[in-house]
């Protein structure tokens, strides 16, 4: 996985501010002359190669103009007016969505203003993994499909935002599930070019089919069933089981099955469900682990203790 990246800036140098947000964002510029409206910024950025957190607070007037890379969806406190692909709107009002090849033009006014940017490259990729291949990365609008679907944008970014500016940040894992939640709310809340309703059609169906995937792996995990077993069970295809799974977790069918059964071999381990003679390779093979060497790496890289201490406890 990539390796994360964090800065923070406050100044009332425009120059450096502008060169910040440039960091960022590529080409953006100040103007307004900003010098003699005596604006301060300060800028929290945190992120890694698929995906950017930031938060930027203008405390001064500024107009702003920007051609963006990738896509990015902000909302704020204060004051942004935007205009963009001949549409405007106030951030205090509702998130919007910029997109790469159309000018961003904003008027900014004492605001708190919260982004997130997902690369073209990522974004597109969970987009195939929802609706197949062949989606075109553009968005209709600007504007949330509803309201709702707003808000619940603006709660998974929070709560993204949260976990940036903790430890918990600097885990592959837990980066994978943050980029995840942030990519499928920005696909679900904003209108992407074509079929609308055979996307919301196909996402409920993928939900339906997850559902069922897990409980049955759940229920079935102590007997020998494979990813086509749990295909059948969810009444999909492996295909679009895969891409079931990858639309709600950060690994495949296959990988949850086998977390399911490490699981239960640390909890046999941890009950001393195993006799005298067979003690860890009995267990492993209980749970469908034919190489005992292998099930010990992955007991240890999960449960940090090798399953013999385990046991032993």
């Amino acid at each position: 996985m990539s390796e994360t990246f964090h800065d923070s800036t406050v100044t009332r140098d425009v120059d450096t501010a502008e060169a910040k947000l440039q960091a960022t964002y590529a080409s953006i510029v100040l103007g307004t002359d900003p010098h003699t409206n005596g604006l301060r910024y300060a800028e929290e950025v945190h992120g890694e190669n698929r995906f950017v957190v930031a938060r930027h607070l203008f405390d001064g007037d500024v107009e702003c103009a920007a051609e963006l890379p990738f896509f990015t969806v902000a909302s704020v406190v204060g004051s942004y007016l935007w205009r963009t692909g001949g549409e405007e709107g106030d951030l205090s009002q509702s998130p919007a969505i910029f997109q790469p090849g159309r000018r961003l033009d904003a008027s900014v006014s004492h605001a708190d203003v919260s982004a997130v940017s997902i690369t073209v490259e990522s974004l597109a990729a969970t987009a195939a993994a929802q609706f197949g291949d062949g989606v075109t990365m553009r968005f209709d609008s600007a504007l949330p499909v509803t309201r709702a679907l707003g808000e619940h944008w603006l709660a998974v970014a929070r709560l993204a935002r949260q976990t940036a500016l903790t430890e918990a940040f600097e885990n592959d894992l837990v980066r994978a599930s943050i980029y995840r939640q942030l990519a499928i709310a920005t696909i679900e809340a904003f209108p992407l070019t074509g079929d609308h309703q055979a996307r919301r059609t196909t996402v409920a169906s993928r939900a339906v089919a997850f559902k069922r995937a897990v409980s049955y792996i759940d229920d079935h995990a102590s007997l020998p069933i494979t990813v086509d077993d749990i295909a059948t069970a969810a009444g999909t295809t492996v295909p679009e089981l895969d891409r079931a799974f990858d639309m709600h977790l950060p690994y495949t069918a296959d990988q949850y099955l086998h977390s399911v059964r490490l699981s239960a071999a640390h909890r046999d381990l941890r009950e001393g469900k195993t006799d005298v003679h067979g003690g860890v390779a009995a267990v492993a093979a209980r749970w469908g682990f034919v190489d005992v060497d292998a099930f010990e790496a992955h007991y240890r890289f999960r449960f940090g203790t090798s399953p013999e201490q385990t046991l032993g406890c």
